[in-house]
């Protein structure tokens, strides 16, 4: 995740002591020890994920006589950022009722604390099983339609539209059914409501990762809805690639030829045309281009359609694809603009050098 900041955050007024009344009502408030018991005084083992704010870990409660798995998110530090960002996923969390966004268990706010605790998903991230190549293609779109159901509903279905602002395949988690959720809510943001006309938001601070980042978003802190459909036209091509970067790195180059090989000689070339025209669409520049998630998501089950007539159709076993896409990427390092990394988004003098380039 790379972090590129302009000007200052402002904390909200409201204290620490009134906001936690608040969000007592909405949900259940953890004690520092129950976190800590939870998670064997969070033992590095019980370790999910480390982001650059944030440490996730399993943590096991007893209730009834019974145990249950959740994910306890322990920020780190302290100060206004790192409270507005607690808060901010406590917030959303508490108003989001859908099968494809994680769900809110409670929280701890202990001092320096700032914990979210939420449900448990057994897979991991998308990431993770995209980089290993483990997932069929029609597993794969059948996670995207989650996924683009779960963003729809962001956007259309909750009373004020939310921006997800972070969408990219490590925020898809998956349950012990490989069925998708949406989480990191921390840097979202609410806009209109949902039955109004949207309009722009404009931010100072922009946080995310960069690769799944709208041009808009980037460079003028600009954002709508629209950028969230940019980012999920990148995450299918990480679907289908197994990685953003090969399009960064090899320009002009047809995705035909850098396809998962996984997965290269199982795509129906009727599922292919519907799948390369969604993500030319959901990555154009100009956002008001691009698509709805409501039309995503109709033109996904259209593709796993169109991929299922084809299977049954198909007594030859492979498929091969004859056309060739380019899809180029926009990179956005020549703006003027201070761009921070942190420490732990650089692997190696490469990776500095391949941002820089």
């Amino acid at each position: 995740m790379f972090l590129k900041c302009w000007g200052f955050c402002h904390s909200k007024h409201t204290s620490s002591c009134q906001y936690t009344t608040i969000i007592e009502e909405l949900c259940h408030r953890f004690s520092l020890t129950d976190i800590r018991k939870s998670t064997n005084n969070f033992d590095h083992k019980r370790l999910i994920d480390r982001g650059g704010f944030d440490i996730k870990y399993k943590g096991c409660f007893q209730h009834d006589g019974s145990d249950y798995t959740v994910t306890i998110k322990r920020f780190n530090g302290d100060g206004p950022q790192i409270w507005n960002m607690f808060t901010n996923e406590i917030e959303l969390l508490c108003q989001l009722r859908h099968p494809n966004c994680v769900s809110l268990i409670g929280f701890c706010n202990h001092k320096k604390e700032k914990i979210v605790v939420y449900e448990y998903m057994s897979n991991g991230s998308l990431h993770r099983h995209l980089q290993r190549g483990e997932l069929s293609w029609k597993k794969r779109l059948e996670i995207c339609i989650g996924a683009a159901r779960g963003l729809h509903y962001l956007h259309a279905g909750a009373k004020r539209t939310i921006i997800h602002c972070d969408f990219s395949a490590k925020s898809i988690l998956l349950n012990d059914d490989m069925e998708p959720k949406l989480a990191d809510f921390s840097f979202s943001r609410q806009g209109a409501p949902s039955l109004s006309k949207p309009k722009p938001i404009k931010v100072d601070c922009i946080w995310g990762t960069s690769s799944y980042m709208a041009r808009e978003y980037f460079l003028d802190g600009t954002i709508t809805d629209k950028c969230d459909v940019y980012s999920f036209g990148w995450v299918l091509v990480e679907v289908v690639i197994g990685t953003t970067y090969l399009i960064a790195e090899e320009p002009g180059r047809p995705v035909e030829d850098i396809i998962d090989k996984n997965i290269k000689r199982n795509i129906a070339p009727e599922c292919w045309r519907v799948i390369v025209d969604i993500i030319q669409r959901c990555v154009k520049n100009d956002p008001q281009e691009r698509p709805t998630m409501g039309e995503v998501e109709v033109e996904l089950e259209h593709a796993l359609s169109l991929q299922e007539g084809a299977d049954i159709a198909n007594t030859n076993g492979d498929y091969t694809l004859l056309s060739k896409t380019i899809i180029n990427r926009d990179l956005y390092w020549g703006s003027e603009n201070a761009l921070s990394l942190r420490e732990e988004d650089i692997t190696d003098d490469s990776d500095l050098e391949d941002l820089l380039r």
